[in-house]
């Protein structure tokens, strides 16, 4: 993906890519935003792309990718009880239930995480204002993240920003997979298609009542 982005390093319309790429990634977890964002986080140690630039368009990436996934919750969010997010799905309800807010911050850095509790927020009705200040909370964190772990593959391969940005990417990838271990390590928790529909009703209630 870098090679074929290599043309617009220095053109402002990279960014505009970043952002459309970190947004998409929020509702349709098959865009590699993360080793985009770090690629482009260790190239920037060479002064280009610009990496305040990167930040910002990284950051409101994931809060523009947020909305949509908070929308969707709210319209079909129960139809992701289903399929292979059912258990990210069943867990992120159980973390808003108990973490409110901040389980929004700490999914950003979980397998299917941020899609999860992003849609699952509007699934549950989250309070919107309370959303959108954990969604612009998690946005920046992960995109302070992702650029900081390209800037020190970046650092660690001055010589060589190609090879610094693969090395940021492994670092990342291999976080991820302690992630995803330590989350299977965990009591599992039963997938919400399994409990009776009478429950919606109560859960957006505490949600709502808890966060106002």
């Amino acid at each position: 993906m870098l090679d074929h982005l290599t043309p617009l390093i220095s053109s402002p319309w990279l960014y505009l890519v970043v952002l459309v790429a970190v947004a998409v990634d929020g509702f349709l977890p098959i865009v590699p935003s993360e080793t985009l964002v770090i690629g482009l986080g260790a190239l920037s140690a060479t002064g280009r792309p610009d990496l305040a630039a990167l930040a910002v368009a990284a950051a409101a990436g994931g809060m523009a990718g947020d909305r949509v996934s908070y929308l969707l919750g709210r319209k079909a969010g129960r139809r992701a009880a289903r399929g292979k997010l059912a258990p990210a799905r069943a867990k992120a309800e159980h973390a808003l239930l108990k973490y409110g807010g901040a389980a929004i911050l700490l999914g950003r850095f979980l397998p299917y995480g941020r899609t999860a509790t992003t849609i699952t927020s509007g699934s549950v009705s989250l309070p919107r204002d309370r959303f959108r200040l954990f969604s612009a909370l998690a946005s920046a964190a992960w995109a302070a993240y992702a650029i900081g772990l390209g800037r020190l593959g970046g650092a660690t391969f001055a010589h060589s920003p190609l090879l610094g940005a693969a090395f940021g990417i492994a670092i990342g990838m291999t976080l991820a997979s302690i992630f995803t271990l330590v989350d299977k390590r965990r009591r599992p928790i039963r997938p919400i298609a399994t409990r009776p529909a009478p429950l919606e009703t109560p859960v957006r209630e505490l949600v709502a009542a808890g966060h106002r």
